[in-house]
């Protein structure tokens, strides 16, 4: 069974400078309980298909199928809102999805060990104590379809390690379906392989084929050992603001 499907997408976007194309006629299918792992090179239209998956952009045309909760795409900060605390944060978010707010508030308190912040508003929280909360806050939900783009975790020493076993975790009874550079994430998190070119989404059942083309079509992919740019996107993350504060 499929978790996502998508047919005749179109997007195209409008701007001063004139209109961007991102898709004309895009068809992909996400099976369910599985990790899809795509690769793109800057500016292939990674960020506009999670947002498309995720209903937060909607397409000019086509058809966008979705079996299951979806999750906001990992540390997306809008979906929060400075003024309030984490635990009433979490509430709401967990409310508006049919979740236990109680029980998210419990599993991030324990999870990032910061069960007296969260009592705290956002915009009180440290660089470090917000890249915590909102990675932690992000598969706090048991949603059926989780979504990431170029970040899957975050933090840093001992707590990033748990980062990245909670997506195992959650990846074994979820479906999973991340946007990255890195072809090493691709290996460490994905049980398929996507490659995004031309506006077109390739899928291979083997990570190794995935990995082929993009290395073909991408200038300057990301190292093959290393997964900086998880990190880099991680500061971005950390850095940008909440949802509006009033």
């Amino acid at each position: 069974m499929m978790a996502v499907e998508m047919a005749g997408i179109a997007k195209t976007f409008h701007a001063a400078h004139g209109a961007r194309r991102v898709f004309e006629r895009l068809d992909a299918t996400f099976p369910r309980a599985t990790s899809i792992g795509i690769l793109g090179a800057r500016g292939a239209g990674k960020s506009t298909l999670i947002r498309l998956i995720g209903g937060a952009t909607l397409p000019d045309r086509g058809t966008i199928r979705r079996r299951g909760s979806v999750s906001p795409p990992v540390a997306n900060t809008q979906a929060y809102h400075a003024a309030l605390t984490g635990r009433e944060n979490l509430h709401f978010v967990a409310r508006v999805n049919g979740f236990d707010g109680d029980a998210a508030a419990r599993f991030v308190g324990r999870f990032t060990q910061m069960e007296e912040e969260l009592d705290q508003p956002l915009s009180s929280y440290t660089r470090e104590r917000r890249s915590r909360f909102l990675f932690a806050a992000s598969y706090a939900l048991p949603f059926d379809i989780f979504l990431a783009d170029e970040a899957l975790f975050g933090g840093s020493g001992a707590f990033r390690a748990r980062c990245a076993d909670l997506v195992q975790a959650r990846r074994a009874h979820a479906t999973l379906i991340f946007t990255t550079r890195s072809p090493q994430m691709l290996r460490r998190f994905a049980d398929m392989g996507a490659v995004l070119h031309e506006g077109r989404l390739h899928m291979f059942d083997r990570i190794g084929d995935a990995i082929r083309l993009f290395r073909t079509i991408d200038d300057g992919p990301a190292s093959e050992t290393d997964d900086g740019s998880e990190e880099e996107d991680e500061e971005r993350l950390a850095d940008e603001p909440f949802g509006p504060s009033a």
